[in-house]
């Protein structure tokens, strides 16, 4: 059982999406290997058993880095791999631009690319909030409990932040958005970074990526040949070799592969019984 929606409104200028999932059914878990693909925000997420992952260099790497079962992952502009022993029960939330300045008084690009535990942001916090999660029977309840907590570290104050975001979606270019905002075009820079984790260009290279990813493992979209233009790229080998930089591999091969979650490509494919 999954839940997965818009949080609270008072949440929203922050807060993308929540979710809370149950653990795999017994005697379903087996090691698999995902390839997970940016989306140009942060993920806070929370693992509420001990079943281990790690991070791989590549699929090869036999030994891995272990990921802490409470994690802030940063944003990034190429995919990650990951092995997975078991599917946990789990609850997260996916962090738009200064999200990370509130929640933990931390700059977004002083964790891009990297997956930083809980405990070292919150201290003491992380493992007593870890414990209330495990303790709540069912999964509405974890998600309900998760939200309580992200409200109660509800800034009483809206930076600017996610209006630059907002600005930089809607403008026609970088430069029109650092206009419109007022700012110096260092300034707006560093502004964004420091929100977002990545510079505005990168960001929204990030974020074209992700309405093709959508338009792909839509049953209903557009055919890849035709997402070039739609999206704007400047032409069909640009759109491949960008997709192919962020998912490892061509908008075909995506389609064909259609993933049950669009940014978590399975690797080693769980046996079916």
């Amino acid at each position: 059982m999954n839940r997965r929606r818009a949080p609270h409104p008072l949440l929203r200028p922050f807060v993308r999406e929540v979710w809370s999932c149950a653990a795999e059914p017994a005697g379903e878990s087996q090691a698999r290997i995902e390839r997970l693909l940016p989306s140009g925000f942060m993920h806070l997420v929370l693992r509420l058993d001990e079943s281990p992952v790690q991070l791989l260099r590549s699929c090869d790497d036999a030994q891995g880095e272990p990921l802490a079962n409470a994690v802030l992952a940063g944003a990034r502009t190429a995919p990650y791999l990951k092995r997975l022993h078991a599917r946990s029960a789990s609850v997260g939330a996916t962090l738009l631009p200064g999200a990370a300045q509130w929640l933990f008084g931390l700059d977004a690009d002083a964790v891009t690319g990297r997956h930083v535990p809980l405990e070292a942001l919150l201290g003491p916090e992380a493992p007593r909030l870890r414990e209330r999660l495990m303790e709540a029977a069912t999964v509405d309840a974890r998600l309900a409990l998760f939200e309580a907590w992200l409200l109660a570290r509800r800034p009483p104050v809206v930076g600017q932040a996610g209006a630059l975001a907002r600005l930089l979606r809607q403008s026609p270019s970088v430069g029109a958005a650092v206009r419109a905002s007022g700012l110096s075009h260092r300034r707006f820079e560093l502004q964004f970074r420091q929100a977002a984790g990545l510079n505005p260009k990168a960001w929204l290279r990030v974020r074209r990526f992700q309405a093709a990813v959508r338009a792909l493992a839509a049953s209903d979209g557009p055919a890849p040949a035709d997402l070039a233009a739609i999206l704007g790229y400047s032409d069909q080998s640009h759109f491949i070799r960008e997709f192919r930089a962020m998912a490892g591999l061509t908008p075909g091969r995506f389609r064909a592969l259609a993933p049950d979650e669009p940014n978590h490509l399975p690797l080693v494919p769980p046996r079916r019984h």
